[in-house]
């Protein structure tokens, strides 16, 4: 069945095959809201039709969901260690062989122990500067230095501004 041909009804069609209420899909598609209405529309014969054929598109599709993907990861991890069979061949000579991947099967597994946040990468970081290639003494003689420089605070010079009016350097600064 191709889609209806009025757009409304289709928009109404397709909110209810996504398993919206009657009530909300009658909104969604455009008309104002009156519940006499949706329901109405809803038990007209063309928009069954087209709810069942769209929900029967829908269960025709297939979903990736992470389940699937864990449950895929288990099969592979189940074949690849040999046990669960494996089907070979085509028409009337299909045989269950056990097969046993060591590879296959330790991918699988670190797909799947990855997905559990089992495994961590590690990464050495290492970061380089000035202290980096001292000796333990010559980083302790630096330490001592840069201690005793903050200790002896900031070194002030002068130029003899105030001198001549008899301040001391500090006085001088302080003054406008």
């Amino acid at each position: 069945m191709a889609p209806l041909k009025n757009q409304r009804r289709e928009l109404f069609a397709q909110a209810l095959a996504r398993g919206n209420t009657t009530d909300d899909a009658y909104v969604e598609a455009g008309f104002s809201p009156n519940r006499g209405n949706a329901a109405r529309l809803k038990a007209n014969e063309d928009i069954l039709a087209r709810v069942l054929e769209l929900q029967a598109e829908a269960d025709k599709r297939f979903y990736l969901t992470k389940q699937y993907v864990i449950d895929a990861l288990i099969e592979n991890i189940q074949k690849a260690l040999g046990r669960k069979p494996v089907r070979i061949g085509k028409g009337d000579k299909v045989e269950d062989v056990y097969v046993y991947e060591g590879a296959v099967a330790n991918a699988a597994i670190r797909m799947a122990g990855i997905e559990m946040a089992m495994f961590t990468e590690r990464k050495d970081v290492r970061i380089a500067n000035e202290y980096s290639n001292l000796s333990d003494e010559e980083l302790a003689r630096r330490l001592v230095e840069v201690g005793q420089q903050m200790l002896t605070g900031p070194s002030i010079e002068h130029d003899g501004i105030g001198s001549d009016l008899g301040l001391s350097p500090s006085e001088a600064a302080h003054r406008p």
